[in-house]
């Protein structure tokens, strides 16, 4: 692989150009490396972001009694210590060529100069000055989060567009030979305006609808957009980069284009079959593929850095003293969940709840379309009844009353009960679950289907149709991991709402995780402390060493692992008055690796 796409091809430089990558290239220097010959070692200064062009290298770790533990194993083509070009760090293992080696090292001073010197290159890798700049928000990206950084958005192949317009193509010189042809002027120019009308008219449609569907990868998932105009549809179908376990390419083989212009189909796999996405027709699907690994990779050091983070301020919190706000929270007194917003009006189709509990019902044209028919029968009955004593003769009076009041009260029964029916159908999100209640006047009916948030494997929101498109409701669909069929919410109002509401609460419960993760190593690290210097110095040589990244400990992001998070944090522990710590934090944060969006429709 060339070097510059080599830089291309890592996270950190996918959206940089030609000319910035060969800035970049430019500064790297050679290294060559024999078998068993270290390439740094644990506890050196991490100098810089190193790129293995061949070769094959082991991390490992060297514990206290001088054993060593194997930690990872490196190949040709993967990048070490990103995170040491922006903090200053040592390195945690060592790493040992295990065959001869080249690399290409890239120095952090020398990369921080060049950004002194190239302010374009900082705004490119999403830099503000000496700190980290806030997210920029695509506005033609409405379900973008507030820390959520896009990475590239792309559209399919050129060739999905073409291969649609070749019948317009072919069509406008055919209709202008024929207004070549006849004789009479005005079917002549009737025949030349038709040739640029209809199939002008039919290219500008294709194009939009190519260029309506979008793909966008951000560092938190993978997002596919998809519009029609015929039919007013719009579907936002979404993956967590947590739940991604595959990533398949396929290149047909009866299409010989595929190869020649560079496209293919990605098939994003997850634990469950039916929320995995097919990608048609993208864009040089090898770099699309990588793009999201190594995403998927750096995924997993963003979460391990935050880990780091979470237990210093625990640690910090512990040793002044000072419970956790979770832990106030958890501690305060709550009662029953009442509504606050929302519960006022009458046909309220979302209600927030004090414990923060959402609560959304149908559309409003769902409670009009089945209370139509009642509500006309109540106003013909009560139409009737006044009619009786005005205009009906004394003869038909007997009848009409009768009728009127029947009318009146089968009415107000049938709109009690579909009234009742709308207003009890409902979808209930909450942290950790989601219940889909269906209930039926006088215990007629009682179904409540409840989900785990955090067994939810794709998220889609589709509105389709002109009234649809108008009114603003449409269908969210939940796919479960080893679920046959996916879970529907139906005919909700403003559905890619409700949609990016699941995926929030998806984020949530990965933050309480790693947040539980800390609290739990804040007390483990408090009992250590605790104990007198013997017992710790024993404590520490009986602990098995653990698996580490190169410059930042590992962290467990399995999602799926148990046990269950709590929804609220226990309380913690006070610490104990001879208890004392202290931990090294990084002298710089990390800045936000990629801001500007890209928007040229390519994949690269």
């Amino acid at each position: 692989m060339q070097v510059d796409q080599l830089l291309g091809s890592l996270p950190l430089f996918a959206k940089l150009s030609p000319q910035q990558l060969g800035w970049l290239q430019s500064l790297l220097e050679s290294e060559t490396f024999q078998t068993g010959e270290d390439i740094f070692r644990q506890g050196s200064p991490a100098d810089g972001l190193r790129l293995l062009r061949a070769g094959q290298a082991i991390a490992f770790k060297t514990a206290a009694d001088g054993s060593r533990v194997p930690v990872a194993q490196f190949e040709a083509g993967q990048a070490l210590n990103e995170e040491a070009l922006f903090t200053d760090a040592v390195q945690a293992v060592t790493l040992r060529a295990a065959a001869p080696t080249s690399a290409l090292l890239l120095r952090a001073e020398r990369f921080r100069q060049l950004l002194a010197e190239k302010p374009e290159l900082r705004q490119a890798l999403g830099m503000a000055g000496d700190g980290e700049a806030k997210p920029i928000l695509n506005p033609r990206f409405a379900e973008q989060r507030e820390d959520e950084e896009i990475l590239i958005q792309t559209h399919r192949h050129w060739w999905a567009f073409l291969r649609a317009a070749w019948l317009p193509l072919l069509l406008m010189p055919a209709l202008w030979g024929g207004a070549f042809v006849l004789e009479a002027q005005a079917l002549s120019l009737a025949a030349l305006a038709l040739s640029f009308l209809l199939p002008g008219s039919a290219l500008v449609y294709f194009y939009l609808e190519w260029r309506n569907d979008s793909v966008i990868v951000t560092d938190q998932r993978v997002i596919r957009i998809e519009r029609t105009i015929v039919t007013m549809m719009r579907q936002v179908t979404q993956i967590g980069m947590e739940s991604i376990h595959e990533i398949n390419i396929d290149m047909p083989a009866r299409d010989p284009f595929s190869r020649l212009l560079r496209y293919g189909t990605v098939l994003i796999k997850t634990a469950g079959a039916q929320g995995n996405l097919e990608l048609d027709f993208m864009p040089k699907p090898y770099r699309f593929q990588q793009l999201i690994i190594e995403n998927r990779n750096y995924f997993e050091k963003r979460q391990a850095q935050r880990q780091q983070k979470l237990v210093q301020a625990e640690v910090q919190r512990w040793m002044a003293g000072e419970p956790s706000a979770e832990a106030a929270a958890a501690t305060s007194p709550s009662g029953a969940p009442r509504p606050l917003k929302g519960s006022k009006g009458y046909l309220s189709t979302r209600i927030e709840m004090s414990n923060g509990d959402i609560v959304y019902r149908k559309h409003i044209s769902v409670w009009l379309q089945h209370t139509a028919l009642p509500i006309v029968i109540v106003i013909a009955g009560l139409i009737l009844l006044g009619l009786t004593f005005t205009v009906i003769s004394e003869d038909w009076r007997a009848i009409a009353f009768p009728a009127g009041m029947l009318a009146l009260a089968l009415g107000s029964l049938a709109y009690y009960w579909m009234d009742w029916d709308w207003r009890n159908d409902v979808y209930i999100i909450a942290d950790d679950t989601i219940t889909l209640a269906h209930k039926r006047p006088f215990f007629l009916q009682n179904l409540r289907d409840q989900i785990l948030v955090e067994r939810i494997d794709n998220v889609e929101s589709i509105s389709s149709g002109l009234f649809a498109s108008l009114l603003r409701y449409g269908d969210v669909r939940l796919s479960l991991i080893g679920a046959d069929e996916p879970k529907l919410f139906q005919r909700v109002a403003n559905p890619q709402a409700v949609q990016q509401e699941i995926s929030r609460r998806q984020h949530n419960i990965s933050q309480r995780r790693a947040l539980l993760d800390a609290r739990q190593q804040r007390e483990m690290l408090g009992e250590y402390l605790s104990l007198p210097p013997a017992a710790r110095a024993q404590s520490a040589a009986n602990q098995p060493a653990s698996a580490a990244s190169l410059i930042r400990p590992a962290n467990n992001t399995d999602r799926n692992r148990p046990p269950r998070v709590a929804r609220k944090l226990p309380a913690a522990p006070q610490p104990a008055a001879a208890a004392g710590a202290s931990l090294a934090g990084s002298r710089r944060r990390l800045p936000a690796r990629f801001r500007r969006n890209r928007q040229d429709g390519s994949a690269s």
